[in-house]
């Protein structure tokens, strides 16, 4: 009962999801319920050509009205061809809604398929990312890609077949009644065996469908973690190991999804032998009761064709039970990042961020990492002055990128404040405040577009001019100028035809651009020689006037400049000064600078 109910949850979500489309989707309902009724009186131009055109029988009833009211009943040969021009138009009918209803269907399917994953998209931009931390790409991927069309399974799937099985089914019951009470109550009866298969099968169906999904998951999720690090398979010749993985991990999909086509194969058998079964016994009676003379041989032929779409219905009613169970569990998936509260929320009331001077300051920040359970900064305390140059050094795991993550609230404290220019960042819009920070980090990620608009990306209203000056001041423009499209050369997909000094060069360009009042430098130039890194630097140092600048780095040359030394030891500050200060106090510092070990 929980499962249904945790079902029929998921399934009303995505059909609420569809409300902002609800006037094609009743013009849907129209064209499909026309196309219902044509379906139901297809076969019974055929009964009276039998009946009244061969056999002579006399016209009686309704269609004997209808014929006086348009003045009398033709001869034989004026009936043949009134009942074939009959089946001929419901068929050209049929022919015609079909066409449009799958137009319209697919239209509508494919704009709600675009606004689920668009929506999924933009939860996915704003998660925190210690969601990031314990998910996979590839396997995201997949829920953006591939599980958002469950909303158009509830439509062309479930919504709309439900709908027209059960109108058909009581039309087409109805007709039969009128034809045979007994044959009509037989054929109605195998109904509820359909339904002790469905039973029977239910939570096979689902369990067998939920271990597909996870491992196309798992598959996904691998694929785009091999081809992403490819050098490091490559220069650790991994790539057997690789291959044997991807292997095993396609195996393992391979099973699933062969144990979940098994097992609806069963069932489907099952069902059709049901139906086969009672078709023919349904058929046999039938014959009897026309030897007999209780059933004419036009009414047995409609009764016949009726029998075969009568389960027509109760097949697609089983097979669409079956089929929600698979977007049960692709809905649930979706949901689950929709309804996820991993992420940075924005007050309702959050102020803009306005003339900026970058006074920030750390009151008594603790703050972790969920996934881990451990503290990283504890009872953190620092204030840093407006247009200050301030680098933060300390060992591997000290809390330095913790620290600088919370600036841009990647990350919330778990207790203390973080405030710029007297103003918690909580109380800030994300846009205004993420807007006046910039942040270079070592691992320079390249878009694949031209190099002028890798630049542009902190800027996309920068001219080109503003684009060569920024490569300039971050020593690139050399180098993009031997390149024989220049700035216009494309850079491959995550800059593998770049060096890894061209790619942070490229990446400091973007932040010169930028021209905010806040700079993080988390180790900007570590694949840069120290030539070009002092060039580097004299730029920054006319760039840095009236802006408050953050700089990790692990070469000494970089920082010992700087206005503060920042030294973090086990989650808290271990001292603070210039860098002739600490090195004469002996402590952390001076040990990093004798050993070169700054993180």
């Amino acid at each position: 009962m929980k499962v249904l109910k945790t079902n029929l949850n998921v399934l009303l979500r995505l059909v609420q999801f569809t409300w902002g489309y609800k006037w094609k989707i009743f013009l849907l309902i129209f064209l499909g319920l026309i196309g219902v009724g044509l379906s139901v009186i297809n076969p019974l131009p055929m009964k009276f050509i039998i009946d009244n055109v061969l056999s002579g029988q006399p016209l009686s009833g309704g269609i004997l009205q209808i014929f006086n009211f348009f003045g009398g009943v033709p001869d034989r040969v004026g009936l043949l061809i009134i009942f074939v021009s009959a089946a001929i138009l419901i068929g050209v009918g049929n022919a015609i809604l079909g066409y449009a209803s799958t137009q319209v269907t697919t239209k509508v399917c494919q704009r709600l398929v675009m606004d689920l994953s668009v929506q999924l998209f933009d939860k996915l931009q704003r998660m925190s990312l210690s969601f990031y931390s314990k998910s996979h790409v590839g396997e995201l991927m997949q829920r953006l890609s591939g599980d958002t069309y469950v909303v158009s399974g509830v439509i062309a799937g479930i919504l709309l077949p439900t709908l027209f099985s059960i109108v058909s089914l009581f039309a087409m019951f109805y007709i039969m009644l009128s034809i045979n009470v007994t044959l009509a109550l037989l054929a109605i009866s195998i109904v509820p065996f359909f339904a002790v298969l469905l039973k029977v099968f239910k939570k096979p169906i689902i369990t067998s469908g939920e271990r597909q999904y996870e491992e196309s998951a798992k598959l996904w999720s691998f694929i785009q973690q091999s081809l992403t690090s490819i050098k490091i398979v490559q220069a650790y010749s991994r790539e057997n190991f690789t291959r044997d993985k991807y292997r095993t991990l396609f195996s393992n999909q391979n099973d699933a999804s062969i144990q979940s086509t098994k097992i609806s194969t069963i069932y489907n058998t099952l069902t059709g032998l049901l139906s086969g079964t009672a078709t023919a016994l349904i058929i046999g009676i039938g014959a009897y009761k026309g030897l007999g003379g209780e059933i004419s041989i036009g009414e047995l032929y409609v009764f016949i064709g009726y029998i075969g779409a009568l389960f027509g219905p109760v097949n697609s009613l089983a097979s669409i039970v079956q089929q929600s169970m698979g977007i049960n569990v692709r809905g649930k998936r979706v949901f689950e990042i929709l309804d996820s509260e991993e992420i940075i929320y924005e007050k309702p009331n959050a102020v803009k961020l306005t003339d900026v001077q970058g006074h920030i300051k750390f009151k008594d920040v603790s703050f972790g990492y969920n996934n881990n359970g451990l503290v990283v900064l504890e009872n953190f305390n620092l204030e840093i002055d407006p247009g200050q140059i301030v680098a933060i050094v300390g060992p591997t795991g000290a809390g330095k990128t913790s620290m600088i993550s919370m600036l841009l609230r990647f990350y919330d404290p778990w207790q203390g404040e973080v405030s710029l220019d007297g103003v918690n960042l909580k109380d800030l819009t994300l846009e205004s405040l993420r807007s006046n920070i910039t942040l270079v980090l070592q691992d320079s990620f390249i878009f694949p577009m031209s190099l002028a608009d890798n630049i542009a990306f902190a800027n996309p209203n920068a001219s080109r001019e503003e684009i060569i000056k920024a490569a300039k001041a971050a020593q690139a423009h050399d180098f993009i100028s031997r390149l024989p499209e220049g700035y216009d050369t494309i850079a491959s997909e995550g800059g593998v035809s770049l060096s890894g000094g061209e790619k942070q060069r490229i990446s400091l360009a973007r932040a010169f651009l930028r021209n905010t009042s806040i700079l993080i430098l988390d180790e900007p130039t570590s694949a840069l020689d120290a030539q070009t890194e002092a060039r580097i630097f004299q730029s920054l140092s006319s760039y840095s006037k009236g802006r408050t600048i953050f700089i990790i780095s692990h070469r000494l040359s970089t920082i010992r400049h700087a206005d503060l030394i920042v030294t973090i030891k086990d989650g808290m500050i271990a001292e603070k000064g210039t860098h002739e200060v600490l090195v004469n106090e002996g402590k952390v510092y001076a040990e990093l600078y004798k050993y070169q070990e700054v993180d």
